[in-house]
């Protein structure tokens, strides 16, 4: 799969996994499941 970042979201994902010392694959990742927990834990406040 392939997606494309702004330069600017490209440069902070880096800027994570260089400090974590984590593959940029990897904190892509992670940041894709914290932002999908919040959003499903903000859809069911909203019920």
């Amino acid at each position: 799969m392939t997606i494309y970042l702004s330069d600017e979201i490209r440069d902070r994902v880096k800027a994570i996994a260089d400090r974590e010392r984590r593959s940029f694959s990897f904190v892509v990742e992670e940041v894709l499941i914290k932002g999908l927990e919040a959003s499903e834990t903000e859809s069911n406040g909203k019920e």
